[in-house]
């Protein structure tokens, strides 16, 4: 079997960013911050007959308006291919022991009250996957459905820069990372070839969205315990579980340095593989 080098692709323009519009305001999340406050350190803890949180234990010790990350990758993966196979054609003379075509001469076999004739061919076959999915840049167990409402529901705008004071979460899952994803779900269908000429991963959106979350920490002073209240800027959803997050992006960010791909993003897109990486027309090794 030959297989062709594989080529990733991404396009001029692909990386992009965008932020969302706040719905509800820093002041109305403080708000619903504070009545839910109790509610910060878990269940159990407000649940304890002995020892419970209460309003006069309970003080706001840091709040944050803060823009936290997801990533739509939209790429295609291209592949032209030979596949090797073996065509059974009925044949519907009981009588015919041997068929020839094009001075090809072909047995046939019966079995009961049918026979065929076996046909080795080469199919010339052009194929493509497409890959289009929303993931969160925290690594969080949130389906693509709810980032994909978020889309479809609220306005967002492109920005050609966000500021370092901006409060921008760093992403967990940072843009290598997901392009890296991506390539191995696409990898991961399998393409039924003999040869394989031209094989192509192609990604066409690399978006970055940022969404406005507020964030409340309370300090329960007789348990020394603290626990964090999120708001969701978009919905008004409180989740009362929250996550104080130190690693911010301290720089001005632009779709630009979105292009963080490196020469060792060619080696492990695919461990072992051979690969060829284009960015925008420039090619990398």
């Amino acid at each position: 079997m030959a297989i062709a080098q594989q080529e990733v692709s991404i396009v001029e323009g692909a990386n992009k960013l965008f932020v969302f519009d706040e719905i509800y305001s820093f002041r109305a999340a403080q708000e619903q911050a504070e009545k839910k406050k109790l509610n910060a350190f878990g269940v159990m803890a407000k649940l304890n007959p002995l020892k419970r949180p209460r309003e006069d234990t309970v003080q706001l010790s840091r709040k944050e308006s803060r823009l936290e990350p997801y990533w739509h990758i939209e790429a295609t993966k291209v592949v032209d291919y030979d596949c090797q196979i073996t065509y059974q054609i009925p044949i519907h003379n009981p009588y015919v022991q041997s068929i020839q075509i094009n001075n090809d001469a072909y047995e046939v076999t019966h079995s009961r009250d049918k026979a065929k004739i076996d046909v080795t061919a080469l199919e010339t076959c052009h194929r493509k996957i497409f890959y289009d999915e929303l993931l969160d840049g925290l690594k969080r167990d949130i389906k693509s459905a709810t980032f994909k409402s978020y889309n479809e529901k609220y306005k967002f705008q492109e920005l050609s820069e966000v500021a370092e004071d901006s409060n921008v979460i760093e992403p967990l899952l940072p843009q290598q990372a997901a392009i890296q994803q991506a390539c191995a779900m696409l990898n991961s269908d399998a393409v039924n070839a003999h040869n394989i000429h031209h094989n192509t991963i192609i990604f066409n959106n690399i978006h970055l969205f940022l969404v406005p979350v507020f964030a409340f920490e309370f300090v329960w002073g007789t348990a020394y315990k603290t626990g964090v209240i999120e708001v969701n800027g978009l919905t008004g959803e409180v989740i009362e579980d929250g996550e104080w997050y130190k690693d911010k992006i301290g720089q001005l960010l632009t779709p630009e340095m979105l292009m963080d791909i490196s020469v060792d993003l060619a080696g492990e897109l695919v461990p072992g593989g051979g690969i060829i990486l284009r960015v925008a027309g420039q090619l990398i090794q």
